[in-house]
């Protein structure tokens, strides 16, 4: 018995440690088996990827999560490269440097890095971008050929099987990817099928034809959650529900307020028979409808217009005719328009922006309450979510093709033979990427906060002309060659923000000089 009673109260000790441990009779319905991510999507994939797909072309909130995404994760330039090479001495090796950068520039032209010879690279990058938001993953399928030695397949992410699972030469396969013993990919099993066709014609699994693609050959890119994920699934489908409920209600609403603004309402007798006149009129139409067709109702659809003859509603923007004699007249009220939804609307937007690392107010494109410090807040934060998706995308997808396309490129593109093959690292290593930047939410205050940082060697300014997504070498270029046209611009007399007319009175003297010298000494820094 003493032991029974130790036994008990432990058990009761471990169980009051986690609140969420707790299995109470209001959270019965919550789920508590461990389920590994890579069973749920063995057996889920495809319905998340269809319900992504269909938000994606219906819905407007989805549809303008992806703008967003494209606006501000590509921006209307994509995300550029910058060679950063040196020479041995340490300064900039400008020669290699716009080289290299010209040659990926000739490499992103259409006919030039695409197999089908339709997209640009900036295209690539949309619709890898655009696939990883929307099916979950990107799939890039490196082939030879091309002007630089190298041509991109971009294939739907549906090709790669998501319901092959077996064995080869002693390695297992899951969802169409073969793995080694450390779980990393070998090789790549897609579907032996041309673009526009139907994959899932009613051809089981088993069935279907496969071709294995070693995994070098293969960019697969997708955002990796749990250590042993294999495959991606679609951003749309965190809080996919909320939306596909929304624009349910809101059609339901919006239907519901035309109908409450016409004078609705149902015609009845005391017998329950059809108003003089409607059964024959309705049947009438129904049969002519018929003759026409040249074909003759079966019995099934007899008695169902007999049955529907017999019931009658009116649905009208005006008056009602005269009724028949013994015929009366039950009115419809509706309570919409008057029924308020805005706050369900925003309640369900807010929850499926807060999923995607969206601020409400952008995403639900809803300014009405919106000040300057709760937008800057809400910005900064979002803008933040938008850099780490770059730099994945760049991990992903950028350095990938830019390392295949380089080393190919030194053999293939006439341009590169210059270059030493045995720096090819040095090349890759040199190489960065500048994403899209924005522009500041209060461009007076942060061009003053530059300058302060400048002055306090904080900063540099090559860092805030490359956090602009603009680039430094270009930028002096140009400025050395205004300089020759036109000389130097006076920095004394330069306008500053601060600076007002005397005439104004709201600047001294001594603080008009203070803010001359400041400028003089960035200048001159």
């Amino acid at each position: 018995m003493h032991n029974v009673v130790e036994a008990a109260a432990a058990r009761y000790a471990r169980s009051g440690a986690f609140d969420a441990a707790e299995t109470h009779p209001w959270s019965e319905a919550w789920d508590t088996a461990d389920i590994n991510l890579n069973d749920a999507l063995a057996s889920r994939l495809g319905v998340l990827r269809g319900r992504s797909k269909t938000l994606a072309r219906n819905n407007e909130w989805a549809r303008r999560y992806l703008w967003l995404s494209k606006s501000n994760v590509l921006g209307p330039v994509g995300i550029q490269l910058r060679m950063t090479l040196d020479k041995r001495n340490g300064d900039p090796n400008d020669r290699v440097n716009d080289l290299i950068e010209g040659g990926w520039r000739h490499f992103g032209r259409r006919g030039n890095c695409d197999l089908t010879g339709t997209l640009t690279w900036r295209q690539v990058e949309k619709l890898c971008l655009l696939c990883r938001e929307r099916e979950g993953e990107f799939l890039i399928r490196l082939v030879n050929g091309g002007p630089h030695g190298l041509l991109l397949h971009v294939l739907n992410p549906a090709v790669l099987d998501v319901n092959l699972r077996g064995e080869y030469q002693g390695r297992r396969i899951r969802m169409g990817i073969e793995i080694d013993d450390a779980g990393g990919p070998v090789a790549y099993w897609l579907l032996t099928v041309q673009p526009g066709e139907d994959l899932f014609s009613g051809v089981p699994a088993v069935g279907r034809r496969h071709v294995r693609v070693p995994a070098a050959e293969i960019i697969h890119g997708f955002d990796k959650e749990e250590p042993d994920q294999l495959r991606g699934y679609p951003a749309l489908t965190v809080g996919a529900e909320r939306l596909y409920l929304l624009k349910d209600f809101e059609r339901s609403a919006a239907v519901a307020s035309a109908h409450s603004a016409k004078r609705g309402g149902f015609f009845y007798t005391p017998t329950g028979e059809a108003p003089d006149g409607f059964a024959d009129h309705l049947i009438s139409a129904v049969l002519d409808q018929a003759r026409a067709e040249g074909r003759e109702l079966s019995v099934d659809e007899l008695q169902a217009l007999k049955d529907a003859s017999s019931k009658f509603n009116t649905l009208v923007p005006g008056q009602f005719d005269t009724l028949p004699h013994g015929v009366q007249f039950q009115k419809f009220d509706s309570d919409y328009p008057n029924v308020n939804y805005n706050e369900y609307t925003k309640a369900c937007v807010r929850g499926f922006s807060a999923g995607l690392g969206m601020s409400y107010a952008t995403h639900g494109n809803d300014l009405e309450a919106v000040n300057y410090s709760s937008a800057r807040v809400g910005i900064v934060d979002e803008r933040e979510v938008y850099k780490f998706r770059q730099v994945e995308l760049v991990e992903e997808l950028h350095e990938r093709v830019a390392a295949a396309w380089l080393s190919r490129a030194m053999l293939a593109y006439a341009p590169f033979r210059r270059l030493a093959y045995d720096r090819l690292e040095q090349y890759i290593d040199a190489m960065s990427w500048q994403p899209r930047r924005w522009v500041g939410i209060d461009p007076v205050k942060e061009a003053q906060a530059n300058e302060i940082n400048l002055r306090l060697r904080l900063t540099s300014r090559r860092r805030i002309i490359r956090e602009r997504a603009e680039d430094p070498d270009e930028i002096e270029r140009e400025i050395a060659e205004e300089q020759a046209l036109y000389g130097d611009l006076d920095a004394e007399n330069m306008p500053r923000p601060n600076d007002q007319a005397d005439d104004e009175g709201e600047q001294d003297n001594d603080q008009s000089t203070s803010g001359r010298a400041s400028r003089l000494h960035i200048a001159g820094a």
